[in-house]
């Protein structure tokens, strides 16, 4: 067995995946517990977990680090074998019977980093295809952070944080006295990503400075080829041919066991951004059609090839391998795939072109010029519905009204508007000024300030007495008042 090879073992009940690589220990801790298994008032509670479980941990003979994925939690080390094992069993036992001392710290502290976080588009895209749940909550604030107690965090460590939900991935030989002292329970399955209810291809609103695309594909070793084929043709349409672009991007990012979010795009010259969308499903419709040149793609997987032998030992191969098998995915090493990789044909990617072209998702400026086979998204519009409490405008000669009857909230003229329905929340932002915004489970929300409306206060009591008390959110006060509905966002 060559010193690269990925090799498995189990350390009290707990899977381990390692390599023998040369060096200091770096050791990682996975559990299968991800954005994707949070809702969106309980959003953040697993970042603040993994803050407080690492607290007070760093050193700089042995520093840490942590992370929450959409579908994992993982908490890293690095030091000799000992210090390494001393600081997992110490995280173990935190994880078993937690301090809940620094909270309140750790709360400010991951508060302060939301605050001035923006989403990027990667979290865009995921937002507009998955709304307010699943692989969408990247984009959403962190509601869960102010109202997450040691009673709703103990819950979330008795079902995730256990010895049947995790793995670790180790850069050498599991240690002597390697103990990872966890509480029993179940693996939890990773949740299906299930796409908003909308037509594609489409096209939603955003400001980039650039374009930017996405699909979703078969978690697949040629739906990465295509991937790196997809940011190489947006750099030579961009770029090489029309000089308007400077660096291309793609991504990959598994949403559940089956499906991952394939995503590329460019930055761009402001004059390129109203021609950009167009361009760029043309660059796709041709992958799509004549797929990518034999030679190509030759190269692309070469590339792909020595990326994963850069590094000798192949010291990423065991956190791969821990990924995958809490996935409840096939476990493949280093080997396995570069023989997938040689074996893929110009075929097989121009059939996942195809999937992303019937999925496709692509950002544009609200002035670009539309593929024709591309059309807006939008807030989708219902009938007025019957009955229920009216409310007209404060100051105001229109037919705009809002109507809260006992499914939901409607806002609109007097035939067609948009509805937010109590059985379909995702959240009730609840604003001490009175303001509610509902967010509805496809990420578009109606909001309702009582201040615009004649008798506001009593629509917003009527609201509150109907929507479900398990999505509120209690938000502190604001500095404006929110004149927004519509699109995926929260005021």
């Amino acid at each position: 067995m060559g010193a690269d090879a990925l090799r498995h073992t189990e350390v009290d009940g707990v899977p381990v995946y390692w390599v023998a690589a040369e060096g200091r220990l770096h050791a990682s801790l996975w559990f299968r517990a991800g954005r994707v298994d949070e809702r969106l008032p309980t959003a953040g509670r697993l970042h603040l977990i993994e803050h407080l479980a690492l607290h007070g941990r760093e050193s700089i003979r042995t520093p840490v680090n942590g992370q929450v994925s959409l579908l994992h939690t993982a908490f890293a080390v690095a030091g000799e074998p000992d210090e390494v094992t001393r600081s997992l069993a110490e995280l173990c036992a935190w994880l078993t019977e937690p301090d809940w001392g620094a909270l309140d710290h750790e709360r400010r502290v991951l508060q302060a980093e939301s605050a001035r976080r923006q989403a990027g588009p990667t979290e865009s895209q995921l937002i507009w295809r998955y709304g307010a749940q699943g692989p969408g909550l990247v984009g959403y604030e962190q509601f869960g952070l102010g109202q997450a107690g040691p009673e709703y965090l103990a819950e979330w460590l008795r079902t995730m944080f256990v010895r049947g939900n995790a793995g670790l991935a180790l850069t050498g030989p599991p240690p002597a006295g390697l103990c990872l002292p966890l509480p029993d329970g179940p693996r939890v399955p990773v949740p299906a990503a299930v796409p908003c209810e909308q037509h594609t291809p489409a096209a939603f609103p955003d400001r980039l400075d650039g374009v930017a695309l996405s699909g979703v594909v078969r978690r697949s070793t040629e739906a990465t080829v295509l991937a790196g084929a997809l940011q190489r043709e947006l750099h030579a349409h961009f770029r090489t041919g029309s000089g308007v672009g400077y660096s291309a991007w793609q991504g990959y990012e598994p949403v559940d066991a089956a499906q991952a979010v394939l995503l590329a795009g460019i930055d761009l010259l402001p004059e390129a951004v109203p021609t950009a969308s167009k361009e760029a499903v043309g660059v796709l419709r041709r992958l799509m059609t004549n797929g990518v040149a034999e030679a190509d793609l030759r190269d692309q997987i070469a590339q792909q090839i020595e990326e994963l032998q850069d590094d000798p030992a192949g010291r990423w191969q065991p956190a791969g391998a821990i990924r995958e098998l809490l996935a409840g995915r096939q476990v493949t090493d280093r080997d396995q795939l570069i023989e997938e990789l040689r074996r893929v044909t110009p075929a097989e990617v121009r059939d996942v072109a195809k999937d992303v072209f019937a999925s496709l998702l692509i950002s544009a400026d609200p002035s670009s010029e539309l593929d024709t086979s591309v059309s807006w998204l939008g807030m989708p519009t219902v009938w007025e519905p019957a009955g229920g409490d009216r409310f007209r405008p404060v100051g105001r000669r229109t037919k705009d009204q809002l109507l809260v009857t006992g499914k939901g909230v409607y806002r609109g003229g007097e035939a067609i508007g948009v509805e937010a329905r109590f059985d379909d929340l995702a959240a009730v932002v609840v604003y001490p000024d009175g303001g509610r915004a509902l967010v509805r489970r496809d990420g578009y929300q109606l909001v309702v300030e009582p201040e615009f409306w004649r008798r506001g206060r009593k629509a917003i009591e009527l609201i509150d007495a109907a929507a479900p008390e398990a999505v509120r959110v209690a938000m502190p006060a604001r500095d404006a008042i929110c004149t927004a509905s519509g699109e995926p966002a929260v005021c």
